[in-house]
């Protein structure tokens, strides 16, 4: 499964709240914290070679499906939706990422929060993303309201690039494109990404739609029969991770091994 990233910054939960405002300002998150329409995020110090750098708060992407259904006047809503994300925040799968970003370079934790993790990142920071994907989506598939129609996302993995566009595949197979430069700057422009695409619907005829980096929470297990031949199976139009890192090694040399017979 395809999961959109699970941790988001300040910024996102604002731009979601008020699609046509800064991300920066201040006043819309004021409002979402008086109304308890956002949770109160988690806290990491950050060192850099000097000492100390500074704090950054990130928070549960639950909160931005929080500030939209505020935004659409579900106050309610928006406010048990927040309860969920400060549940999730304060359960052990943050705590682990909490430990493991508080041990990163200043910068490199703040990347890990857009979407981007280290170069040689450990495996631990990768499975504590994914755990905290997987508990995501779980809280979103047992709340009606967090898969409502209001809200469609698109999660897949980058099957082709172009000048202009990426072609974007679900596990199931299905296909749509995006931009190149929306998926740039999502961090997520090469074959093999994992991209997001959420529509967030504003009226009967628009909506705002969202590039954001996604996660593969786990990677479908092999099933008997599989055939790279068999066209209606999504498998034979995507690559798993596994595949992603063997195509990125370097190539082999053909060897063909010909009989040869010597007359004695």
């Amino acid at each position: 499964m395809i999961a959109a990233w699970p941790v988001v910054v300040r910024d996102r939960i604002v731009h979601a709240f008020k699609p046509g405002g800064s991300p920066a300002a201040e006043a819309p998150f004021r409002t979402l914290r008086r109304h308890e329409w956002v949770s109160q995020g988690v806290r990491v110090t950050l060192f850099a070679d000097r000492g100390l750098a500074g704090q950054l708060t990130f928070f549960s992407s639950l909160n931005v499906v929080a500030a939209r259904l505020a935004r659409r006047g579900n106050a309610p809503a928006a406010a048990r939706v927040a309860r969920a994300a400060a549940d999730l925040e304060a359960g052990p799968e943050f705590a682990v990422l909490r430990s493991l970003m508080s041990q990163l370079p200043d910068r490199e934790a703040e990347q890990v929060v857009y979407g981007l993790l280290p170069e040689n990142g450990s495996a631990a920071l990768t499975e504590a993303l994914r755990a905290i994907a997987s508990r995501t989506e779980q809280v979103r598939a047992n709340d009606i309201l967090l898969s409502s129609p209001a809200e469609v996302v698109f999660a897949g993995r980058i099957a082709e690039v172009s000048d202009r566009f990426v072609l974007l595949v679900e596990m199931k197979g299905t296909t749509t494109m995006a931009p190149l430069w929306m998926a740039g700057a999502a961090r997520r422009d090469r074959v093999g990404d994992f991209l997001a695409l959420v529509a967030d619907k504003l009226d009967g005829t628009s909506a705002v739609v969202e590039a954001v980096p996604a996660i593969d929470i786990d990677d479908p297990p092999g099933a008997d029969g599989f055939s790279p031949f068999g066209r209606g199976d999504a498998r034979t139009r995507s690559i798993t991770a596994d595949d992603a890192r063997l195509l990125a090694g370097e190539p082999q040399s053909l060897q063909i091994l010909v009989p040869v017979t010597i007359d004695g």
